[in-house]
């Protein structure tokens, strides 16, 4: 598993060891991978989530059963609030351990800080398993918790320790379907006062250039929300923050905006200043790869679910 893992592109792992998670460590270090040892686990996984964000790549954070997973639940939340794509190797005890004192309902305290879950279910399947997690924390650009029961990580490897070949990663951004582009051009198009706030989303997605080559055929102004500054450092044209961070000049003009896209910013609270820094007329253009957050904060006109480089 852990050589699968370092194929598909795994370069980095973080972690705390203990028996739990020992043999996949040690795994991870003899096929290459670097890795940096924490003295808690929730440190590990912030130095993860961290370098998941500068570097681009999908790193490893490994912890041990129970309370391994529990110290790091705080940056596992942060993590998934912030959309880094990561993945956790957690142990977690045998199926038949019911009076282990590390018993806790690992999958249920991942999906309720918002974190996917994989469970390997057999030898014969552990592989495939976790590439299926790394290519999901990809896709999803979401931690992935690949939780690893002991009996499975004991038990003899399928057809004498011969590995399956894993298929290879497809990381092809999501494209917004063609109506939804059409609808949000033409609202574009026809704006006097475009404006552009671009997020985390758009950093993630190396939305740089498309968004500015946009906003120079429409002639828009540019910002971002606190997650994604400094995206557009050096344009003419750029704001800085919009929000409470926002300059004076950023306050005067970005009330003016008549039309405002969106790419891969959710327009919270931080960034809106409550709702009032937008005009309460101007239309919302907005490109996301999660659903839900299209409309969240303030009804959208046209909505584009995908990559925001790509939407761009």
């Amino acid at each position: 598993m852990a050589a699968a893992l370092a194929e598909a592109g795994v370069e980095q792992a973080f972690g705390l060891v203990g028996s739990g998670n020992f043999a996949v460590t040690l795994g991870l270090v003899e096929c290459g991978v670097r890795w940096v040892p924490a003295r808690h686990e929730g440190g590990a996984l912030v130095m993860a989530d961290a370098y998941a964000r500068v570097s681009g790549r999908v790193p490893a954070c490994t912890v041990h059963q129970g309370p391994g997973l529990t110290n790091l639940v705080t940056g596992l939340t942060e993590a998934a609030k912030s959309r880094t794509p990561l993945l956790v190797l957690a142990a977690d005890i045998a199926a038949d351990a019911l009076r282990s004192n590390f018993r806790i309902d690992q999958e249920g305290l991942v999906a309720a800080v918002g974190a996917l879950s994989v469970r390997l279910r057999s030898p014969a399947t552990a592989v495939a398993e976790a590439a299926a997690a790394y290519r999901l924390a990809r896709r999803e650009r979401r931690p992935v918790v690949v939780h690893m029961p002991l009996d499975v990580q004991g038990a003899p490897a399928p057809d004498g320790g011969a590995r399956p070949a894993v298929p290879p990663s497809e990381d092809l951004p999501p494209v917004p379907d063609p109506d939804a582009i059409a609808a949000a051009a033409a609202l574009l198009a026809r704006a006097r006062r475009p404006l552009i706030i671009a997020g985390r989303g758009a950093v993630l997605s190396g939305a740089r250039k498309p968004a500015e080559q946009l906003g120079d055929r429409l002639g828009a102004l540019l910002a971002t929300s606190a997650a994604g500054h400094g995206l557009f450092a050096g344009n003419p044209w750029a704001l800085g923050i919009s929000g409470g961070f926002a300059t004076p000049l950023a306050q005067e003009l970005i009330p003016q905006a008549d039309v405002v896209l969106a790419l891969g910013a959710t327009l919270n609270m931080w960034t809106t200043r409550h709702g009032r820094l937008l005009a309460g007329t101007a239309a919302l253009v907005q490109a996301d790869l999660d659903r839900d957050a299209i409309g969240a904060h303030r009804a959208a006109r046209a909505g584009l679910l995908g990559d925001a480089g790509v939407a761009a």
